[in-house]
């Protein structure tokens, strides 16, 4: 087994030795302190990014964790959360290669190259056909935005050394946003987050955030050898052995964090020897003021025909689905329903389908915008003034 890679930066880790006279007592207890400051020149970091793609002001939140990127940012003026994966196919040691998960109709989509400065980061902004592009200037926010975040990211490895020919391995890592400050509602915030992280693992319950997600890389690595091994069972198979390959990411970022509200996703990606790994993102909307994660509810009251009618207008306008086509000739269903899988940001509301819940792997993610224009008059009076619609 590899050393656990603990890259949060300024993340202090100290081991200490329990004293303690119980023999079933002598693993080490991790005190983890989690310093607040993280540097745009640090190999781990989150930062909130605010300033413009050509005349337009924008808002980022960028999570960088050694070799992953985790990107979103949104128009002010049209508050539409846009999602970028990394280009894989390009690489530089200088700049960070962008692709815009906006374009569900075609292979190619928007770019950003952006360059990673002391106090932001700057680059230019493409359009699909490479006919447009932006500059793109962007500086570390100044905005009261509610609660402030860093990161905490464990990652460890292990390899399973039973062959000759070839050595399977495990990767697993952790990337959490940790609110800072001390007070009440971070501690709530947290407590939240923690929630998240363990998926309601009982033997987790009374570790916090950061031990919480040292414990769960720590049993993915211990678990690894008896897991390859129980998949040999009844195999008779020389090599490659890549079916004993292990990954596991969860991985968190910001959507939003404006106007007391904080929403928050979360990437969970597993290989267990498949044809594919499996993924998910889930979202969470929590309410800094009343100290409470927000449901449906709370943001929209409306009848289940006219949501209905809403999310299937907004998924043909956005897949390029004809009114002519049923529905079920793309999805796995005949009608589409709100899930409790929504996000919302400046301008508007967004549900997440993952793989499988209407649609095939091959389809990914389904992700339905409903611009507030749309919902103005089934809004929750108070949200809607919280959010200034």
């Amino acid at each position: 087994m590899n050393y656990p890679v603990l890259s949060a930066i300024a993340l202090a880790l100290f081991f200490v030795s329990c004293k303690n006279a119980d023999k079933n007592n002598d693993s080490a207890e991790a005190a983890i302190v989690i310093e607040e400051k993280q540097k745009l020149t640090d190999p781990v970091f989150f930062k909130t990014l605010e300033g413009n793609i050509g005349t337009r002001p924008v808002v980022m939140h960028l999570l960088k964790t050694e070799d992953r990127m985790d990107v979103n940012y949104y128009y002010v003026d049209q508050g539409q959360t846009i999602f970028l994966i990394p280009d894989w196919e390009k690489e530089s040691e200088d700049s960070i290669y962008l692709l815009e998960v906006t374009n569900p109709l075609h292979d190619e989509s928007p770019r950003l190259v952006l360059r990673i400065l002391e106090d932001g980061v700057a680059g230019t902004w493409s359009s699909a056909d490479k006919k447009i592009s932006y500059p793109v200037d962007l500086k570390v926010s100044a905005a009261d935005s509610g609660w402030d975040f860093t990161v905490l990211n464990i990652t460890d490895s292990s390899k399973y050394l039973k062959f000759q020919t070839d050595t399977p391995m495990l990767r697993t890592t952790v990337t959490t946003l940790v609110a800072t400050g001390q007070n009440e509602r971070v501690n709530w915030l947290n407590g939240q987050l923690k929630k998240i992280v363990d998926a309601g693992n009982s033997s987790l319950t009374n570790l916090s955030l950061p031990q919480t997600v040292m414990a769960i890389v720590k049993k993915d690595v211990e678990d690894y050898q008896s897991d390859a091994d129980s998949s040999l069972v009844g195999v008779n198979i020389q090599g490659p052995h890549f079916f004993l390959n292990r990954e596991y990411e969860k991985r968190a970022n910001l959507i939003y964090n404006r106007n007391g509200y904080t929403v928050v996703s979360f990437f969970n990606y597993a290989y267990t020897g498949g044809a594919h790994g499996n993924y998910s993102t889930s979202v969470y909307c929590f309410d800094a003021d009343s100290e409470k994660q927000l449901s449906l509810g709370d943001i929209i009251t409306i009848d289940s025909s006219q949501f209905q009618h809403l999310l299937e207008r907004n998924y043909r306008k956005q897949y390029g689905i004809p009114e002519t086509t049923p529905i079920e000739e793309r999805l796995f269903v005949n009608r589409i329903v709100p899930n409790d899988n929504f996000y919302f940001s400046q301008g508007g509301l967004g549900f997440i389908y993952n793989p499988y819940e209407i649609a095939s792997y091959a389809d990914g993610e389904i992700n339905i915008w409903i611009p507030f224009a749309e919902l103005k008059p089934y809004l929750n009076p108070h949200f809607a003034q919280r959010m200034h619609l």
